[in-house]
């Protein structure tokens, strides 16, 4: 999605209209309407105000889609900051499976728990016999799970974890295994 797209799907699951994102952040309603029709992109000053009216991280809005080469890289890049380790495994029906475990990476428990429940709501989903409600709360469901992707840790109540990752991360910058900028 593009910095527009992600910044209209943001503001109507906020149930914002075009005029009070753009009093929040001091421009037009014209202006976020050029944003999200991708007229214009927002200066990074106002990326990051657009980003802290909808409560959300930039990284949200500019996430743009990858292809799996950048995925890769992406999820290599983390793997490097928060030592990872892979684990095989089989499934269920007995195929071999890969996983990622990010060891210094605390608040992977959260979106772990986030998932779980989301996988049980597919399940619910899939009990209802009328497919048009069926494909309702299927997408309503998705929707539910990606916003709590998106707003994250906004929606968590354990500021423990969070606190406990924030002093992981500035230890890391600090000795220099983890720097926020490596030019």
């Amino acid at each position: 999605m593009t910095v527009g797209e992600n910044i209209r799907r943001i503001r109507k699951q906020r149930g914002l209209t075009l005029a009070q994102l753009g009093k929040e952040i001091g421009v037009s309603e014209a202006y976020i309407r050029a944003y999200e029709s991708g007229r214009r992109n927002p200066k990074q000053k106002n990326l990051e105000a657009i980003a802290d009216a909808l409560h959300v991280n930039v990284e949200t809005l500019t996430g743009a889609d990858f292809d799996g080469v950048k995925a890769m890289h992406r999820l290599f890049q983390i793997f490097r900051q928060y030592p990872g380790e892979l684990i095989e495994y089989k499934d269920s029906e007995g195929e071999d499976r890969l996983a990622v475990s990010f060891n210094g990476l605390m608040l992977m428990s959260s979106w772990f728990e986030r998932y779980e429940e989301y996988q049980k709501e597919i399940e619910e989903c899939n009990k209802i016999k009328d497919p048009k409600e069926k494909a309702n709360a299927l997408l309503a469901a998705e929707d539910a799970f990606y916003l709590w992707m998106d707003v994250y840790p906004e929606t968590e109540t354990w500021p423990d974890r969070l606190r406990l990752q924030k002093s992981h991360d500035e230890f890391m910058d600090y000795i220099g295994l983890n720097p926020k900028n490596p030019e």
